[in-house]
């Protein structure tokens, strides 16, 4: 351990310190907030890690199920947080790039099955635009059955059995956050939904439309009634999205979103 600092597993007393370290940056903290609020400490699916120097926090990691997210002031604090990161069993890590690179040295030696970098933006309330509609519609647990269908086909969520794809989804409603989609020929044929949501914003994410389905605008309507949606309840919409990918640059940008910092993603082999 770094002289002068200490790394504990966090609990709801710190909750209060926590909130107030996360919220020098909040919106490049988001999953770490909006995880803290929409399933609360104790939950069994999360787990944040402090480090202090002289009883101050100075650097929060998060685990949710089999991801991570980090946010640190005090460079110290990175070796430690590799050491534990190494002990999970974490597929993912996101977040802002001036964050994660400087800790990638501490990472797994295993090199990432993919590394993504990207644009993370954000839609102010008053940003939203028009968009055409294509019979979108927000997801109720009834519609969970197609909605696992859908995200099956989609190779980011393949590692996952068909039951936990409907479990995790049934949660996300459950917990409060939103699923738009569409549906053609008997079948949702493209969604957008939060993968993250509280403390005033949320994460879009899981954008997908089918091959068969695209070039009709579908990613479009599904991101821009999840947004409005988001917006009507007090959250402010963020996403990252590749700006090596045309498509999708045009979609986001066409709804108002525009571009707040640069953003990383890494995945390992599950």
């Amino acid at each position: 351990m770094m002289p002068g600092l200490e790394v504990r597993r966090l609990g709801q007393p710190d909750v209060p310190a926590m909130t107030a370290f996360l919220e020098r940056d909040a919106p490049n903290n988001l999953f770490l907030l909006a995880n803290l609020v929409q399933w609360g400490i104790s939950s069994p699916y999360l787990r944040y890690f402090g480090a202090f120097r002289q009883g101050e926090l100075v650097g929060v990691l998060m685990f949710f199920r089999h991801s991570a997210g980090i946010c640190w002031e005090d460079a110290d604090a990175l070796p430690l947080f590799g050491a534990i990161f190494q002990q999970a069993s974490v597929t993912a890590l996101s977040g802002c790039r001036r964050q994660i690179e400087p800790w990638m040295p501490f990472l797994p030696p295993a090199v990432p099955e993919r590394t993504l970098h990207g644009v993370f933006a954000v839609l102010s309330p008053g940003d939203l635009r028009p968009w055409p509609a294509r019979g979108e519609r927000l997801a109720t647990p009834d519609d969970v059955d197609t909605l696992v269908e859908l995200y099956g086909r989609n190779l980011l969520f393949t590692y996952q059995a068909r039951e936990e794809h409907r479990r995790r989804l049934l949660e996300t409603l459950e917990a409060g956050g939103k699923i738009a989609f569409i549906e053609r020929d008997g079948r949702a044929v493209s969604a957008a939904r939060t993968s993250a949501i509280g403390h005033g914003m949320a994460m879009i994410g899981g954008v997908v439309t089918l091959p068969n389905y695209r070039g009709q605008g579908y990613a479009t309507a599904c991101t821009g009634l999840l947004s409005q949606e988001l917006i009507a309840s007090g959250h402010t919409p963020y996403l990252v999205y590749n700006p090596g990918d045309p498509a999708a640059s045009r979609v986001y940008q066409r709804l108002g979103f525009q571009p707040y910092d640069e953003w990383i993603v890494m995945f390992w082999d599950a």
